[in-house]
């Protein structure tokens, strides 16, 4: 007797123990022969597992952009059917990088909190277009100012999303949503920003000796700048750091030198990032405090 094609595919996806876009052959296997209990059943199994395999597959397959922070990138999205921006309705969305974390005391979970919360709460749309025109009364705030489509590629079915200046707290899952008379579709891109920046090394001279020079472009409340040549030697010893800019709320851009024997064939690296681990980005997002007695669900 088959087994109807709703519960085998409900059942496959309760039972199957590898990880989605990383099934293998003995996986492959050892489903099939739990699925497949009688020759009359086994084409449907089969076929029903070769459809499972590539929605996980799509499911697992988002694309990853790694941008230096404090820089501008380009989200991509591309439709087909989107030949114009008449009758057209496209959105962009955030969603948060999702993780398991156990956390080990109050501290951890009111430190999640305080960065995290604020995307469950508040909404996560980053733009709208509709009625040919930018709809971006509910947007995020985080987002004002700072994301822009291009109209004149928008008739060529590109909807892609331009982000300035980017800082940590915009990593996250990106959602492009379109739909016209013609069609609809939907891509996600996931936005992974470095956890420090290398600014642009300059040659100078300062009484009478080469040096050479970095200043961060972006902001931050203890900077750790770190000097290094070709060969990754740390030089950092033989650098200085000053006060380039600072803001109210304490955060401040920096200036470095670094007063090495510089050689103007050297190739150096000046790189600068958040030493206040409060203040560096938070990947893991999702939090499962600990048990207070095994086997419980109390949490805190």
């Amino acid at each position: 007797m088959l087994t109807p094609p709703h519960l085998l595919v409900t059942w496959l996806i309760r039972e199957i123990s590898c990880e989605a876009g990383q099934l293998n052959w003995a996986c492959s296997l050892e489903v099939m022969s739990a699925t497949a209990s009688s020759s009359s059943s086994r084409m449907s199994s089969l076929f029903m597992f070769a459809s499972l395999l590539l929605l996980l597959h799509g499911a697992a397959s988002v694309e990853e952009l790694r941008a230096a922070p404090f820089t501008d990138v380009t989200l991509s999205c591309h439709f087909s059917f989107v030949e114009g921006t008449e009758n057209l309705e496209f959105t962009w969305e955030r969603e948060d990088i999702r993780e398991e974390y156990l956390v080990d005391n109050d501290d951890d979970y009111y430190r999640f909190f305080r960065y995290y919360d604020f995307f469950e709460v508040f909404t996560k749309l980053v733009y709208y277009f509709r009625d040919n025109t930018e709809q971006l009364e509910d947007q995020n705030s985080l987002y004002e100012g700072r994301v822009s489509v291009d109209r004149d590629e928008i008739s060529e079915g590109t909807l892609s999303l331009l982000l300035r200046n980017v800082d940590f707290l915009d990593e996250a899952i990106y959602k492009c949503s379109a739909i016209t008379p013609d069609g609809r579709g939907e891509s996600t891109i996931k936005l992974i920003v470095e956890d420090f920046e290398m600014p642009k090394v300059q040659f100078d001279q300062m009484d009478d000796e080469d040096v050479a020079t970095c200043i961060s472009k972006g902001w931050y409340f203890t900077p750790n700048v770190t000097w290094m040549d070709r060969k990754e030697r740390d030089l950092s010893n033989h650098s200085t750091v000053e006060v380039l800019e600072e803001k109210m709320n304490g955060l401040f851009r920096v200036f470095s030198v670094l007063k090495y024997p510089v050689k103007l064939n050297e190739i150096y690296v000046c790189r600068i990032a958040e030493a206040d681990e409060n203040h560096r980005p938070f990947r893991v997002v999702r939090k499962f405090p600990k048990r207070k007695y095994p086997g419980s669900y109390d949490y805190y």
